[in-house]
C-alpha cells in the first residue's frame, strides 16, 4: 500500500517553496539519493509554476504518493478558472520535466487544473 502525504496551500508563487520542501522530505523518506531529490525539487517548480503564473487564485492541493521505489506528485489548482498557459512557456516546462522525471502530464477544464509527475528511484527497488 502506498504512503501518501497531502499539502494544501494558497495559490501564491511565494508559497511554492513549501511544496518543494515537502517533495524533498518525502523523497528523502523514500530513499531517493540527493541528485534525485534535487531533480524532484526542480521538477515540482516546473510542474506548479505555470499553474500559479497564470494569475489564478484559490488553493493548490498537492498529493505526494510513494510506493515500491516510485514517487508520484499530483498538483491540483481549484477555486478559480485557470488561465491558459503560453504554449512557448509550456513547451519549455515540458522539456525540462522530460529531463528530470520519468513521466508527467496535465489537464484542465473550466473549474480545475491538474498536473502530475512520476519518478522512479534508481537502485535496487527503482529503475
Amino acid at each position: 500500500m502506498p504512503d501518501v502525504v497531502e499539502l494544501s496551500i494558497p495559490a501564491k508563487p511565494e508559497l511554492l517553496s513549501l511544496a518543494r520542501l515537502a517533495v524533498a522530505a518525502v523523497a528523502a523518506r523514500a530513499d531517493f539519493d540527493l541528485e534525485e531529490i534535487e531533480d524532484l525539487r526542480l521538477a515540482l517548480d516546473e510542474l506548479c509554476s505555470p499553474l500559479l503564473a497564470s494569475g489564478a487564485t484559490g488553493t493548490l492541493h498537492l498529493c505526494y504518493e510513494w510506493s515500491l521505489g516510485a514517487l508520484r506528485v499530483e498538483c491540483t489548482l481549484s477555486g478559480t478558472k485557470p488561465v491558459p498557459v503560453d504554449d512557448t512557456e509550456h513547451e519549455l516546462s515540458n522539456r525540462i520535466l522530460d529531463a528530470l522525471v520519468d513521466d508527467h502530464g496535465s489537464e484542465h477544464d473550466d473549474a480545475m487544473a491538474t498536473a502530475w509527475l512520476a519518478k522512479r528511484r534508481r537502485g535496487p527497488d527503482g529503475a
